[in-house]
């Protein structure tokens, strides 16, 4: 099986919203160098297999070097944490194209739904496979690992995981919260597992 082209639109587009489409290096909230939709890049190596241009008054223009994006990932990955994603703009000279971010996008999509059907199967002590889970249940999951990834969304939010596995949907909403992200993305996410148990629609 594979997950509906609804819950794919959802999942992305709330993404977008929630993480923004930034073309340049920043800061994300922990310090982390970050581009695009929230992708995360935690070394000079991974820098240096980014798509990115040179900028210049009309755009963007010729392919980056190595050597560019590694020294722009080291200059920005030294200024202060905490600010907009805007505010680092500043200091960078390079720039992904918006295709090439929509396809690092899609492809952090299907590494997630792989990780998703991989992690909650029957087989594993889950209520049931993730292909079968309620749609809503399906949009907050991929949220929840988007941000955590797949060890954390088990092994640190245990008690989010011991409720997914039991199919306590309302424990589930209560223990999704994340400090890190904002209050609007969160009552998001604790809204989609509620509806779970009431069959109602949740609108991003």
């Amino acid at each position: 099986m594979s997950v509906s082209q609804r819950v794919r639109k959802e999942v992305i587009d709330n993404l977008i919203k929630y993480e923004n489409k930034i073309k340049h290096f920043y800061l994300d909230s922990e310090g982390y160098v970050t581009i695009g939709v929230g992708h995360l890049v935690p070394d000079k190596g991974s820098a240096s297999q980014l798509l990115m241009y040179k900028v210049n008054e009309n755009g963007l223009g010729v392919p980056a070097t190595v050597q560019d994006k590694q020294k722009e990932f080291e200059t920005v990955s030294k200024q202060r944490r905490n600010y907009k994603a805007g505010w680092y703009k500043q200091f960078t000279n390079l720039e992904m194209k918006e295709l090439d971010i929509d396809n690092q996008l899609n492809k952090h999509f299907d590494s997630f739904y792989r990780d998703l059907v991989r992690i909650y199967k029957k087989s594993n002590g889950y209520i049931d496979d993730f292909d079968n889970f309620d749609k809503a249940v399906q949009v907050a999951l991929f949220d929840m690992i988007f941000n955590l990834g797949a060890h954390k969304i088990v092994n640190i939010f245990k008690e989010f995981d011991s409720a997914i596995k039991a199919g306590d949907w309302t424990k589930a909403a209560q223990e999704s919260y994340r400090y890190q992200l904002s209050p609007e993305r969160n009552k998001y996410v604790k809204a989609k597992l509620l509806s779970a148990t009431q069959n109602i629609t949740v609108l991003p």
